[in-house]
């Protein structure tokens, strides 16, 4: 190939996310979202015909990757959404307990 496509890097270390486990998922899915795309991208790139895949195949491939990317982004707008109108329970949970240990309320 002439024009070699060129590795992503996507934002995934800089996220700050109030609850650890939300931000670790998170943080899992654009890891494995870019190793995907990169993986893609180095198989195009490559001289190596004997893995083809048709273009319906790469086509069907790219489509699935899509669709888990946006229900991924679906799912976190709706949690944002949630703690930006305050009725995150996890959100509300994790402040307060934080509140209450900054107070020494609790341990």
């Amino acid at each position: 190939m002439a024009n070699k496509l060129e590795h992503i890097t996507l934002v995934k270390d800089d996220l700050h996310l109030g609850d650890r486990d939300e931000r670790k998922d998170l943080v899992g899915n654009f890891k494995t979202t870019e190793e995907t795309i990169n993986a893609i991208i180095e198989w195009l790139d490559s001289d190596d015909t004997s893995d083809f895949v048709s273009k319906e195949g790469l086509e069907s491939m790219l489509k699935e990757l899509r669709n888990v990317i946006r229900e991924n982004n679906k799912d976190l707008k709706e949690r944002i959404n949630r703690i930006l109108l305050g009725t995150d329970v996890e959100s509300i949970e994790i402040v307060v307990t934080r509140i209450l240990k900054q107070r020494g309320v609790i341990d």
